[in-house]
């Protein structure tokens, strides 16, 4: 029966061709009863054939070039001074699974000294060698995956089982994360250090923009006849909230059409930088101790870029990429949930920038409310109607009237303490409480939602799973792996070996 054959062949400066391997494809039998399953078993024999064939062409090459290196070393030495005494293999993980390349040993006469010129050739070493494309798999499937299932998936794709363990996949992780973590605080500091002007913030460039609707399609026909009567109250199925802004844009751009006034949403100031700040805790090996990682997304209207780490070093590269969003002429805005961290972020750090703002998340504040009113009610009709009362009234940035309609509840409040509490809460956060009914009216900013999306896609999704536990170096090391990756700084990393930069000169 006729088979296919692979050949891999060397050929010479003559281009004479010496057979270096067959690869026969094992035939199949094909019958009427089996013709669902042909294509599956052709398929699953011809992967293997090619997987095998990539490792031998692989090993094939490296024989040239361990050859190439070695002859160049005993002319070099002088062929009377070096003998070859055999040759010593090692062990590469690749993406064909794991394979021995061969080395040629060479012995100097006048020191007896062994050398292997292929070393040259070759990463640093300690009896394992994993190429740079596998170590990308393993880091790539680990965002996503445990490092078991990660080394099951890579296995699979590798046919080896035993290509990579779990631990193996935990070191790349850690390892490719520490270079990435001192790669940001060297540029950090050398930032700090330059000139002001010099450079410019490297920002990943806006994609087109998903916005979520305020109605339904469908509503579009109610809300054209309500805009053409001039209708206060909003359509049903339209929220207050959304009408007031539609009533407020239509009347400064007539000409907006209803499609356009569906998709109203915040946006950025001229001049404006939103740096949106979290934290996200994962937790420790230790039962109730908890790993605090920060998150950041910086917006300009040029791009945005993430930012994640732990501590001095995290702060010091927002600070650098703050200042040189801003520069000498544009104003920062910061929302954040008020953590005292953060605060002091805005108050010391920040100093130098002019023209800057901290508003607290709407979000935040209202769960704060919700959460304080639930110890202050006696029957939920009293604390719902509390909550109501004081949302409405910070809705509308008026710090002073919830403070007074909260002494007046004291006298019937379950919590004293609970009520106290929030006072201060308000009392520390009153700076940064705007009228939030009019930033949304003016379709400006009010809350952290890219901070939050920022920890989803840093950290909580990866970390934050049923049952896991982190070191600090393995969390942080995720995490920063995930940044480079969100920037869109992957693929030059992994092919050229250089980091998405934060600046330009």
């Amino acid at each position: 029966m006729d088979h296919i054959r692979v050949l891999i062949c060397r050929v010479d400066d003559k281009d004479q061709m010496s057979e270096v391997a067959a690869f026969d494809m094992a035939g199949i039998e094909v019958n009427q009863s089996a013709g669902e399953h042909t294509l599956d078993a052709l398929e699953s024999r011809t992967q293997q054939t090619w997987n095998a064939i990539l490792r031998r062409l692989l090993q094939t090459q490296w024989a040239l070039i361990d050859q190439q290196l070695t002859e160049a070393y005993v002319q070099e030495a002088a062929p009377t001074n070096v003998r070859r005494d055999g040759h010593e293999t090692i062990v590469v993980a690749t993406r064909f699974g794991r394979l021995e390349l061969s080395r040629q040993v060479c012995v100097r006469a006048e020191d007896e000294r062994h050398v292997m010129p292929g070393n040259a050739a070759l990463p640093a070493h300690q009896g394992l060698i994993i190429t740079r494309g596998l170590q990308e798999w393993a880091c790539l499937l680990s965002q996503d995956l445990s490092f078991a299932s990660a080394a099951r998936l890579l296995g699979w794709q590798t046919q080896d089982t035993a290509v990579l363990g779990s631990t193996t996949l935990r070191h790349l992780v850690r390892q490719h994360g520490q270079i990435i973590r001192q790669a940001e605080q060297t540029e950090a500091e050398t930032l700090a250090q330059a000139e002001p002007g010099r450079a410019t913030l490297q920002v990943v460039a806006h994609q087109p923009m998903r916005r979520q609707a305020s109605w339904p399609e469908e509503l579009n026909a109610a809300v054209q006849a309500a805009l053409e009567t001039k209708q206060a109250r909003p359509p049903q199925g339209v929220s207050w909230a959304d009408w007031t802004r539609v009533l407020a844009v239509r009347q400064a751009e007539a000409s907006r059409s209803v499609a356009e006034l569906r998709l109203l949403g915040p946006t950025l100031a001229p001049g404006e930088v939103l740096v949106t700040l979290d934290e996200v805790l994962t937790r420790q090996p230790t039962p109730h101790q908890f790993w605090e990682l920060r998150t950041a997304r910086l917006m300009t209207a040029d791009g945005y870029r993430y930012v994640s780490g732990t501590g001095e070093a995290f702060l010091q590269q927002l600070l650098s990429l703050v200042l040189l969003a801003v520069g000498t002429q544009a104003a920062l805005l910061l929302i954040a949930d008020g953590a005292r961290w953060i605060r002091r972020f805005y108050t010391e750090r920040l100093a130098q920038v002019s023209t800057k703002q901290l508003i607290l998340d709407w979000y935040h504040l209202l769960q704060k409310c919700i959460a304080c009113c639930r110890q202050l009610g006696a029957t939920p009709a009293e604390r719902a109607q509390l909550t109501r009362r004081l949302a409405r009234r910070l809705w509308h940035g008026q710090v002073d009237s919830a403070l007074r309609l909260l002494e007046r509840c004291r006298k019937r409040a379950l919590d004293g303490q609970a009520l106290d509490r929030f006072s201060a809460y308000l009392q520390t956060h009153r700076p940064c409480i705007p009228n939030y009914r009019q930033r949304r009216v003016d379709q400006r900013y009010i809350g952290s939602a890219h901070a939050e999306k920022a920890n989803d896609l840093l950290v909580a999704r990866r970390q934050k799973r049923g049952g896991m536990q982190w070191s600090v170096q393995t969390s942080d090391s995720l995490a920063a792996l995930r940044t480079l990756a969100l920037n869109h700084g992957w693929e030059a990393y992994w092919e050229y070996r250089q980091l998405f930069p934060l600046a330009a000169y």
